[in-house]
């Protein structure tokens, strides 16, 4: 009884929980050599920087106004659901962990279908650093042949948020 009693004063004191969570941008891609499609050459991608949202501060401390997104949208020829991607920083450097190192495909939980974003906690600082790196992306079939690859740069000037 006495832990009961103890368990309920605590509970109700710490109540000042982030209730920010994002699901990822994108889903990962299976490669397997069991893939009975023939293997055509796959084209080289071609992406864009769709948009940079970068953290701020608006005051509610459970918002997730401080998350940063990196959106990128794929113009190729390739398949969209039968095309994954391998992706690398090769020059300059970004936050870790945000750019998996495992092979990717656009969310099918996004209707734009053929775009991925990348979150991550940026911050609520009221002049944000500067990104600028190159991100390498590489085409890949479901039994893993590879396209050549495809360098995208991603800056954003950094400055005054939003």
């Amino acid at each position: 009884m006495r832990s009961i009693l103890l368990f309920i004063p605590l509970f109700l004191i710490h109540n000042t929980a982030n209730a920010c969570s994002f699901a990822p941008g994108y889903d990962e891609f299976v490669i397997s050599p069991l893939y009975k499609k023939k293997n055509h050459p796959l084209a080289l991608p071609k992406a864009s920087l769709e948009s940079i949202k970068r953290g701020y501060d608006d005051g509610n401390r459970g918002s997730c106004s401080d998350a940063g997104i990196i959106k990128i949208k794929f113009e190729n020829e390739n398949p969209v659901r039968a095309t994954g991607y391998k992706l690398k920083i090769v020059s300059g450097t970004f936050e870790t962990n945000v750019i998996p190192d495992y092979e990717v495909m656009p969310s099918r939980y996004y209707p734009s279908g053929n775009s991925m974003s990348f979150i991550w906690l940026d911050g609520s600082y009221d002049n944000q650093e500067s990104i600028d790196f190159v991100l390498q992306i590489i085409a890949v079939s479901p039994e893993g042949g590879e396209s050549e690859p495809y360098n995208l740069k991603i800056y954003h000037a950094g400055g005054k948020s939003n």
